[in-house]
């Protein structure tokens, strides 16, 4: 028996473990970008930072997007306003067709800002020293849930968690 849990024991630590290997397709500033996770760091369009360089990270914003809610809104809002202007040259009773068109459009046009884009934020300090931060982000939440799981594998922080790096 004592040789069977030695050959498990051996077997366990020399097998080779999972490699963190991915390419991602994402959005950086509206455009597409490619963010790249390996066992050394991430590549973005930032440029690459090490593993051990990464001193936080951060995901959120899952639920809404904020430009495209305003937008959506003030689109609303204005198509709204045509309409009650239009209504109140017919002659329906106008401060009530203003107040139901502005907000109501507005209020419409604003859940064009509910989707399902997940911000993802990696920040720390390249080999050279500088500063390094990269947002982006991506429209699928189950390849963000896939990149969060490796963010946390690859620098062995949780979200929002923080280390102190060095520049050397």
């Amino acid at each position: 028996m004592r040789k069977f849990f030695f050959f498990v024991l051996t077997a366990s630590l020399l097998a080779p473990i999972a490699a963190i290997a991915d390419t991602y397709e994402a959005l950086c500033s509206e455009n597409d970008c490619e963010i790249t996770i390996n066992e050394f760091g991430l590549s973005a369009p930032n440029g690459f930072i090490s593993k051990d360089k990464i001193s936080q990270w951060y995901t959120g914003g899952d639920d809404y997007n904020l430009a495209l809610g305003t937008a959506g809104g003030a689109a609303g809002g204005t198509a709204g306003l045509a309409v009650a202007t239009a209504a109140c040259m017919t002659g329906v009773f106008c401060p009530v067709a203003l107040a139901v068109g502005v907000f109501g459009g507005g209020k419409t046009g604003s859940k064009l800002g509910k989707g399902k884009n997940v911000f993802f934020t990696v920040m720390g300090k390249k080999d050279d020293g500088s500063n390094y931060v990269q947002s982006f982000r991506f429209i699928n939440k189950r390849t963000a849930k896939k990149l969060k799981k490796e963010l946390i594998q690859l620098t062995n922080l949780q979200m929002g968690q923080f280390r102190e790096t060095t520049s050397s």
